[in-house]
């Protein structure tokens, strides 16, 4: 470059002369296409709140929940009342016999434990499986929103610090979910 005897300042100066009869700027009909992104934000959180969706969802997986802590505390009831059979016995059974069935109510004990947690996990899988249809549907819902409203980026409102109303489709999203979802039934857990 320096060998044509031009300096670095000389250069900058030229490529911008180049650029301007070359093309370098926009004509008055790309300089109109030229627009700055039209953005929306939407507050999920409140939505996956308030759908009716989801509060049928968790009324359902509620109420199972509430079933097997019945069946848990007559099982619980079941088992005391063995262990207190059993200890009120101790003194007329031999110690063998004794600890065979001490052990016997303890391997009962655990199981029933074991039993228990492997429902709490069925339940919170089932829970997981109708919010993961939930969320699908509003996925579903908000990127129509967008669509129409010709919106470039979607934000989550637990990152924005301040919002004008008029860029909120919260609502509309909200009504649409539960237009589209109503209800969501869990399969049934397994026993």
């Amino acid at each position: 470059m320096f060998a044509l005897g031009l300096r670095p300042v000389r250069i900058g100066a030229l490529v911008f002369v180049l650029l301007l009869i070359g093309g370098g700027h926009l004509s008055s009909a790309e300089a109109q296409e030229v627009r700055s992104p039209k953005i929306g934000v939407i507050d999920m959180q409140r939505i996956l709140r308030e759908s009716i969706a989801v509060q049928t969802l968790s009324s359902q997986i509620e109420a199972l929940r509430d079933d097997y802590q019945a069946e848990l505390r007559q099982q619980e009831e079941i088992f005391r009342e063995d262990d207190l059979s059993l200890s009120r016995q101790r003194t007329t059974l031999t110690p063998e016999f004794y600890s065979q069935r001490r052990s016997e109510l303890e391997k009962r004990a655990a199981e029933l434990q074991r039993k228990f947690q492997e429902r709490k996990k069925e339940l919170d899988r089932l829970f997981g499986q109708g919010m993961s249809q939930v969320q699908q549907v509003l996925i579903r819902v908000s990127q129509e929103i967008a669509s129409e409203k010709g919106l470039d980026l979607l934000l989550a409102k637990s990152t924005v610090v301040l919002v004008k109303p008029d860029l909120e489709i919260t609502e509309e999203a909200l009504a649409r979910l539960n237009s589209n979802l109503p209800e969501v039934s869990p399969p049934a857990p397994v026993e």
